[in-house]
């Protein structure tokens, strides 16, 4: 079913199940982790090569740190601006990918976010030793998963409003 879904034997607007959504949205956020590992290497490798090959005078100052501070600094933001790059990337490649299915995904994501918004737990009540769970239920990829945040955010709405139970 969800091969005739992403090949595309279906027409473009097709419905999809909530579990074919799920599990939809759970491999978008693979895609998303996943690409953040080669585009924080080639962060890297770029800006390695890149202030590796600079030169500069050991007296001179950039911002009153030595250049190879400065460049070891400059090297390591390009390395998080790859990681922060990465899920950009990734769910832009399952977009291309999942072309067929996107019409149907958008439309339940409408409809998940506002369930979500619904049922998720107030997060002015948070502490340090009471986190709001999964506040945007990102991690949520099958039914299970599903109810289990729903218990999840019950359990915490409960200790937020009555304290924890002794």
């Amino acid at each position: 079913m969800m091969n005739s879904l992403i090949s595309g034997t279906n027409s473009p607007t097709a419905e999809i199940s909530w579990s074919q959504y799920l599990s939809l949205r759970k491999s978008q956020r693979r895609y998303a982790v996943l690409f953040s590992i080669p585009t924080t290497a080639i962060g890297g490798i770029l800006g390695a090569n890149y202030f590796a090959n600079i030169e500069a005078e050991p007296t001179d100052l950039i911002m009153g740190i030595e250049p190879v501070y400065a460049y070891g600094i400059a090297t390591l933001a390009c390395v998080g601006l790859g990681w922060l790059a990465g899920p950009t990337v990734g769910n832009t490649v399952w977009k291309v990918s999942h072309r067929r299915a996107l019409a149907g995904m958008e439309k339940k994501d409408r409809l998940f976010h506002e369930h979500i918004v619904r049922n998720r737990a107030d997060p002015s009540r948070q502490s340090v030793s009471n986190p709001v769970p999964d506040y945007y239920c990102e991690k949520v990829g099958n039914f299970k998963e599903y109810r289990q945040w729903l218990r999840d955010q019950a359990a915490y709405k409960r200790k937020a409003t009555f304290g924890e139970a002794e």
